[in-house]
């Protein structure tokens, strides 16, 4: 009898790891969207996804309800990533040279305005101080509600709603600025 309720002990623990293994793997692209809004460079945010799917694994039994998985992992990613900051911190300030070699590229009219229109989107949301860069991911990209923000960054939900409407005011302002600076572009067809 002993042996048979060990077995099926076994059975339930393997059907549930095979479950959250499956639920975990369908978050990867959710969670690289969400690590690359937040460090706006691939390699990082594909080693920060590694390593929030790691703790994941490694802390799964502290999540009580698979409905939660969103909120939980991103928590556990906002800790990885805050760690890495203050480990390494090289990258938070780039001279703005480096950035513009990095997005210069070889391509037609239409896909350069393109990238310029994005390029300026990534710039002015790096220009947000990270408090706010964070909480308007959560929010406007990942989805989140409030609430579920302010446990993901155990922030009081005032200062959530803060933090989102400071940063989509500066984010706003931001890209007005750089629309003026557009005006001097001249265009290589003619009309």
């Amino acid at each position: 009898m002993k042996f048979s309720s060990k077995v099926a002990d076994l059975f339930c623990e393997s059907q549930e790891r095979r479950r959250f293994n499956a639920a975990l793997e369908n978050k990867y692209d959710r969670l690289y969207r969400l690590a690359y809004a937040w460090s706006h460079h691939p390699a990082m945010a594909q080693d920060l996804v590694q390593e929030t799917m790691l703790k994941a694994l490694e802390k799964r039994k502290d999540l009580s309800n698979l409905e939660h998985l969103d909120a939980w992992l991103s928590k556990i990613m906002r800790n990885q990533f805050l760690d890495n900051m203050r480990f390494n911190r090289r990258w938070e300030w780039a001279e703005e040279s480096e950035i513009d070699q990095h997005f210069s590229v070889d391509c037609s009219e239409s896909e350069m305005i393109k990238k310029q229109s994005q390029d300026a989107f990534y710039q002015a949301m790096a220009k947000l101080p990270f408090d706010q860069r964070e909480v308007i991911v959560l929010a406007d990209l990942q989805g989140f509600s409030y609430q579920e923000i302010s446990d993901i960054t155990s922030t009081p939900i005032g200062t959530v709603m803060s933090r989102i409407s400071r940063g989509r005011e500066k984010l706003r302002s931001l890209l007005q600025h750089s629309d003026v600076q557009r005006d001097k572009v001249v265009p290589l067809r003619r009309n």
